[in-house]
Protein backbone atom coordinates (compact mmCIF):
# COMPACT_ATOMS: atom_id res chain seq x y z
CA UNK A 1 0.00 0.00 0.00
CA UNK A 2 1.38 3.42 -1.00
CA UNK A 3 1.16 6.57 1.10
CA UNK A 4 1.55 10.25 0.19
CA UNK A 5 1.40 13.51 2.10
CA UNK A 6 0.08 16.98 1.37
CA UNK A 7 1.85 19.00 4.02
CA UNK A 8 1.07 17.59 7.45
CA UNK A 9 -1.77 15.37 6.24
CA UNK A 10 -0.91 11.83 5.15
CA UNK A 11 -3.09 9.79 2.80
CA UNK A 12 -3.36 6.12 1.91
CA UNK A 13 -3.42 5.73 -1.87
CA UNK A 14 -6.25 3.50 -3.06
CA UNK A 15 -5.55 3.16 -6.75
CA UNK A 16 -8.23 1.30 -8.68
CA UNK A 17 -10.44 2.24 -5.73
CA UNK A 18 -13.46 0.64 -7.41
CA UNK A 19 -13.62 -2.69 -9.21
CA UNK A 20 -16.09 -1.19 -11.67
CA UNK A 21 -14.92 -0.53 -15.23
CA UNK A 22 -13.97 3.16 -15.39
CA UNK A 23 -12.13 3.03 -18.69
CA UNK A 24 -12.46 6.35 -20.55
CA UNK A 25 -13.00 8.21 -17.25
CA UNK A 26 -12.65 11.95 -17.67
CA UNK A 27 -13.98 13.53 -14.45
CA UNK A 28 -15.41 12.83 -11.00
CA UNK A 29 -17.71 14.49 -8.45
CA UNK A 30 -19.04 13.71 -4.97
CA UNK A 31 -22.83 14.00 -4.99
CA UNK A 32 -24.85 15.74 -2.28
CA UNK A 33 -25.92 12.32 -0.92
CA UNK A 34 -22.30 11.13 -0.61
CA UNK A 35 -22.20 8.90 -3.69
CA UNK A 36 -19.42 9.34 -6.22
CA UNK A 37 -20.17 10.14 -9.86
CA UNK A 38 -17.59 9.12 -12.47
CA UNK A 39 -18.00 10.69 -15.90
CA UNK A 40 -17.12 8.32 -18.76
CA UNK A 41 -16.60 9.20 -22.41
CA UNK A 42 -17.21 5.73 -23.93
CA UNK A 43 -20.03 4.94 -23.64
CA UNK A 44 -21.02 8.49 -22.69
CA UNK A 45 -22.48 8.04 -19.22
CA UNK A 46 -22.30 8.85 -15.52
CA UNK A 47 -21.34 5.86 -13.39
CA UNK A 48 -22.67 6.38 -9.85
CA UNK A 49 -20.78 4.58 -7.07
CA UNK A 50 -21.42 4.06 -3.37
CA UNK A 51 -18.77 5.29 -0.89
CA UNK A 52 -17.34 1.76 -0.81
CA UNK A 53 -16.94 1.64 -4.60
CA UNK A 54 -19.97 -0.46 -5.56
CA UNK A 55 -22.04 0.45 -8.63
CA UNK A 56 -25.25 2.22 -7.62
CA UNK A 57 -26.52 3.40 -11.01
CA UNK A 58 -25.52 4.29 -14.55
CA UNK A 59 -26.99 7.38 -16.20
CA UNK A 60 -26.67 7.26 -20.01
CA UNK A 61 -25.74 10.39 -21.96
CA UNK A 62 -26.71 9.03 -25.34
CA UNK A 63 -26.73 12.27 -27.32
CA UNK A 64 -23.53 13.69 -25.82
CA UNK A 65 -20.58 13.93 -28.23
CA UNK A 66 -17.68 14.31 -25.80
CA UNK A 67 -18.34 14.48 -22.04
CA UNK A 68 -15.59 16.53 -20.42
CA UNK A 69 -16.21 17.52 -16.79
CA UNK A 70 -18.86 16.91 -14.16
CA UNK A 71 -19.82 18.77 -10.98
CA UNK A 72 -22.28 18.05 -8.19
CA UNK A 73 -25.29 20.30 -7.73
CA UNK A 74 -26.02 21.47 -4.15
CA UNK A 75 -29.61 20.17 -4.21
CA UNK A 76 -28.75 16.89 -5.89
CA UNK A 77 -27.83 15.81 -9.38
CA UNK A 78 -24.97 16.95 -11.60
CA UNK A 79 -23.88 19.32 -14.33
CA UNK A 80 -22.07 17.81 -17.32
CA UNK A 81 -20.28 19.70 -20.09
CA UNK A 82 -20.28 18.37 -23.65
CA UNK A 83 -17.11 19.89 -25.05
CA UNK A 84 -17.88 19.14 -28.72
CA UNK A 85 -21.66 19.52 -28.40
CA UNK A 86 -21.19 23.06 -27.03
CA UNK A 87 -23.62 22.41 -24.18
CA UNK A 88 -24.10 22.20 -20.43
CA UNK A 89 -26.61 19.57 -19.29
CA UNK A 90 -28.20 19.35 -15.83
CA UNK A 91 -29.36 15.99 -14.45
CA UNK A 92 -31.38 15.41 -11.29
CA UNK A 93 -30.50 12.94 -8.53
CA UNK A 94 -31.95 10.03 -10.53
CA UNK A 95 -30.10 10.92 -13.74
CA UNK A 96 -33.02 12.54 -15.58
CA UNK A 97 -32.36 15.65 -17.61
CA UNK A 98 -33.68 18.90 -16.09
CA UNK A 99 -32.35 21.47 -18.52
CA UNK A 100 -29.59 22.25 -20.97
CA UNK A 101 -27.82 25.35 -22.21
CA UNK A 102 -26.06 25.88 -25.53
CA UNK A 103 -26.72 25.30 -29.21
CA UNK A 104 -24.90 22.29 -30.70
CA UNK A 105 -25.11 23.61 -34.26
CA UNK A 106 -24.18 27.20 -33.37
CA UNK A 107 -20.88 27.52 -31.46
CA UNK A 108 -20.26 31.20 -30.70
CA UNK A 109 -17.03 33.13 -30.41
CA UNK A 110 -16.54 34.40 -26.83
CA UNK A 111 -20.24 33.84 -26.12
CA UNK A 112 -22.00 30.72 -24.80
CA UNK A 113 -20.62 28.28 -25.96
CA UNK A 114 -17.61 27.21 -27.99
CA UNK A 115 -16.23 23.94 -26.58
CA UNK A 116 -17.08 24.50 -22.87
CA UNK A 117 -14.98 22.56 -20.38
CA UNK A 118 -16.72 22.75 -16.97
CA UNK A 119 -19.77 24.17 -15.19
CA UNK A 120 -20.50 24.75 -11.50
CA UNK A 121 -23.30 26.20 -9.40
CA UNK A 122 -21.82 28.56 -6.84
CA UNK A 123 -22.85 29.84 -3.43
CA UNK A 124 -25.79 32.17 -4.05
CA UNK A 125 -27.15 30.06 -6.91
CA UNK A 126 -25.29 31.48 -9.88
CA UNK A 127 -23.88 29.35 -12.68
CA UNK A 128 -20.29 29.63 -13.93
CA UNK A 129 -19.01 27.92 -17.09
CA UNK A 130 -15.40 27.73 -18.29
CA UNK A 131 -15.49 27.99 -22.09
CA UNK A 132 -11.94 27.01 -22.80
CA UNK A 133 -11.28 24.73 -25.77
CA UNK A 134 -12.54 27.18 -28.39
CA UNK A 135 -13.22 30.35 -26.44
CA UNK A 136 -10.93 31.84 -23.78
CA UNK A 137 -13.52 33.07 -21.26
CA UNK A 138 -15.50 32.14 -18.17
CA UNK A 139 -19.24 32.83 -18.35
CA UNK A 140 -21.43 33.99 -15.47
CA UNK A 141 -25.17 33.28 -15.37
CA UNK A 142 -27.75 34.34 -12.79
CA UNK A 143 -29.79 31.76 -10.81
CA UNK A 144 -32.39 31.75 -13.62
CA UNK A 145 -29.58 30.84 -16.08
CA UNK A 146 -29.66 34.20 -17.81
CA UNK A 147 -26.26 35.08 -19.23
CA UNK A 148 -24.61 37.95 -17.32
CA UNK A 149 -21.09 38.27 -18.71
CA UNK A 150 -18.17 36.62 -20.44
CA UNK A 151 -15.15 37.20 -18.24
CA UNK A 152 -11.68 37.42 -19.71
CA UNK A 153 -9.89 37.59 -23.04
CA UNK A 154 -6.96 35.78 -24.67
CA UNK A 155 -3.64 36.46 -22.97
CA UNK A 156 -1.40 35.87 -19.93
CA UNK A 157 -2.43 38.83 -17.76
CA UNK A 158 -4.90 39.12 -14.89
CA UNK A 159 -8.39 38.02 -15.98
CA UNK A 160 -6.98 36.76 -19.26
CA UNK A 161 -6.99 33.07 -20.17
CA UNK A 162 -5.36 30.54 -22.42
CA UNK A 163 -7.37 27.39 -21.72
CA UNK A 164 -9.75 27.80 -18.76
CA UNK A 165 -10.10 24.09 -18.08
CA UNK A 166 -11.88 23.58 -14.73
CA UNK A 167 -13.55 25.59 -11.95
CA UNK A 168 -13.93 25.25 -8.18
CA UNK A 169 -16.25 27.32 -6.02
CA UNK A 170 -15.30 28.46 -2.52
CA UNK A 171 -17.65 28.94 0.43
CA UNK A 172 -17.48 32.74 0.06
CA UNK A 173 -18.75 32.59 -3.51
CA UNK A 174 -15.37 33.17 -5.14
CA UNK A 175 -14.17 30.88 -7.93
CA UNK A 176 -10.82 29.27 -8.76
CA UNK A 177 -10.08 28.80 -12.47
CA UNK A 178 -7.48 26.35 -13.79
CA UNK A 179 -5.86 28.47 -16.53
CA UNK A 180 -4.00 25.59 -18.09
CA UNK A 181 -1.54 26.86 -20.71
CA UNK A 182 -0.83 29.95 -18.59
CA UNK A 183 0.47 27.56 -15.90
CA UNK A 184 -1.60 29.02 -13.07
CA UNK A 185 -4.93 28.98 -11.24
CA UNK A 186 -6.68 32.36 -11.13
CA UNK A 187 -8.91 33.44 -8.25
CA UNK A 188 -12.01 35.54 -9.03
CA UNK A 189 -14.49 37.10 -6.64
CA UNK A 190 -18.25 36.58 -6.79
CA UNK A 191 -18.56 39.34 -9.41
CA UNK A 192 -15.76 37.95 -11.52
CA UNK A 193 -13.04 40.39 -10.47
CA UNK A 194 -9.43 39.25 -10.28
CA UNK A 195 -8.18 38.48 -6.76
CA UNK A 196 -4.89 36.69 -7.39
CA UNK A 197 -3.40 33.45 -8.66
CA UNK A 198 -1.62 30.28 -7.61
CA UNK A 199 1.82 29.26 -8.86
CA UNK A 200 4.14 27.39 -9.49
CA UNK A 201 2.22 24.94 -11.65
CA UNK A 202 2.67 23.26 -15.02
CA UNK A 203 -0.50 23.07 -17.12
CA UNK A 204 -3.03 22.68 -14.29
CA UNK A 205 -5.80 20.28 -15.25
CA UNK A 206 -8.15 20.23 -12.27
CA UNK A 207 -8.89 22.23 -9.13
CA UNK A 208 -10.93 21.54 -5.98
CA UNK A 209 -11.52 23.22 -2.62
CA UNK A 210 -11.23 21.27 0.64
CA UNK A 211 -13.52 21.81 3.62
CA UNK A 212 -10.90 24.02 5.33
CA UNK A 213 -10.71 26.22 2.21
CA UNK A 214 -7.33 25.01 1.00
CA UNK A 215 -7.05 24.56 -2.75
CA UNK A 216 -6.00 21.35 -4.48
CA UNK A 217 -4.59 21.44 -8.02
CA UNK A 218 -3.53 18.58 -10.28
CA UNK A 219 -1.21 19.41 -13.15
CA UNK A 220 0.79 17.74 -15.89
CA UNK A 221 4.00 17.21 -13.92
CA UNK A 222 2.03 14.86 -12.83
CA UNK A 223 1.41 16.09 -9.30
CA UNK A 224 -1.25 17.11 -6.82
CA UNK A 225 -0.55 20.36 -4.95
CA UNK A 226 -2.20 21.93 -1.91
CA UNK A 227 -2.22 25.73 -1.51
CA UNK A 228 -3.24 28.14 1.23
CA UNK A 229 -6.15 30.13 -0.26
CA UNK A 230 -5.25 33.43 1.40
CA UNK A 231 -1.48 33.63 0.98
CA UNK A 232 -1.13 31.38 -2.06
CA UNK A 233 1.69 29.52 -0.30
CA UNK A 234 2.32 25.97 -1.44
CA UNK A 235 1.55 23.75 1.56
CA UNK A 236 2.38 20.34 0.10
CA UNK A 237 2.70 18.27 -3.04
CA UNK A 238 2.59 14.61 -4.03
CA UNK A 239 2.68 12.55 -7.20
CA UNK A 240 -0.42 11.18 -8.91
CA UNK A 241 -0.16 7.72 -10.42
CA UNK A 242 -1.26 8.36 -14.00
CA UNK A 243 0.17 10.78 -16.54
CA UNK A 244 -2.16 13.40 -15.10
CA UNK A 245 -5.24 13.88 -12.98
CA UNK A 246 -7.85 15.22 -15.41
CA UNK A 247 -10.65 15.48 -12.81
CA UNK A 248 -10.56 16.13 -9.07
CA UNK A 249 -13.04 16.35 -6.20
CA UNK A 250 -13.17 16.16 -2.42
CA UNK A 251 -15.55 14.61 0.11
CA UNK A 252 -16.69 15.88 3.51
CA UNK A 253 -14.72 13.10 5.24
CA UNK A 254 -11.48 14.41 3.71
CA UNK A 255 -11.16 11.87 0.91
CA UNK A 256 -9.77 13.09 -2.40
CA UNK A 257 -10.89 11.46 -5.65
CA UNK A 258 -8.80 11.81 -8.81
CA UNK A 259 -9.96 10.89 -12.32
CA UNK A 260 -6.62 9.85 -13.80
CA UNK A 261 -5.85 9.38 -17.47
CA UNK A 262 -3.11 7.36 -19.22
CA UNK A 263 -3.86 4.87 -17.85
CA UNK A 264 -7.50 5.54 -16.94
CA UNK A 265 -8.19 5.04 -13.25
CA UNK A 266 -10.26 6.40 -10.36
CA UNK A 267 -7.94 6.92 -7.38
CA UNK A 268 -8.97 7.68 -3.82
CA UNK A 269 -6.66 9.32 -1.28
CA UNK A 270 -7.86 8.31 2.17
CA UNK A 271 -6.72 10.49 5.12
CA UNK A 272 -4.79 8.56 7.79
Amino acid sequence: MAYVSLGAQRYKVERAWTQADVGSITSVAVLSDGRIAALLRRPASVLVLTPDGQVSARWPLDDMLCPHHISARPQGGVLVTDVDGHQVVALDGQGYEQWRLGMPEQPRWQEPFNHPTHAIECAGGGLWVSDGYGNTVVHRFDPQRQWLAALGAPGPGPLQFSTPHMLAGAADGSVWVADRENNRVQHLDVQGRYLGELRPLYKPMAVAVQTDGSVLVSDQTASLSRFDPDSGILLGRCRVQGVYGHGLTTALDGRIYIAEMLPDCLTCLQPV
